[in-house]
């Protein structure tokens, strides 16, 4: 019950976090880069959505594991944040350094939403 739960709020709070705050972080950094302003594309915001949502269906996962294994709160969100930030970092490391810090910022805004219910939980 509570991976289910915790793949449920993982995936959905990725949609909206990572796959929609994603798509607009894209934006802004095309501005940023004095590209052009409108070419969002229906496919290319879905890839964005989708790929945030199962980002966050495996930040979900992930915060299951460390839950079930770590039983301090400060152990749990260090581990966590840790290992998420270290994938993230994996993905955005070949962008250039504002757009690296914008997108690691957006993740670490996901992580510490899951983080924060977490610690709302009964352990």
């Amino acid at each position: 019950m509570e991976l289910r739960y915790w793949l449920t709020r993982g995936g959905l709070i990725g949609l909206i976090v990572l796959g929609v705050g994603g798509r607009v972080l894209m934006r802004v950094v095309a501005h940023l880069e004095h590209r052009p302003l409108f070419v969002f594309t229906a496919k290319g915001t879905l890839t964005v959505v989708f790929a945030g949502t199962v980002a966050g269906l495996i930040a979900g996962f992930i915060y299951y594991l460390v839950r079930r294994f770590l039983r301090q709160p400060w152990q749990r969100t260090a581990v966590f944040i840790g290992i998420c930030e270290l994938v993230s970092w994996r993905g955005v490391h070949s962008l250039l350094r504002v757009p690296q810090l914008m997108f690691m910022g957006l993740a670490l805004v996901y992580l510490i939403i899951i983080d924060t219910m977490g610690r709302r939980m009964h352990s």
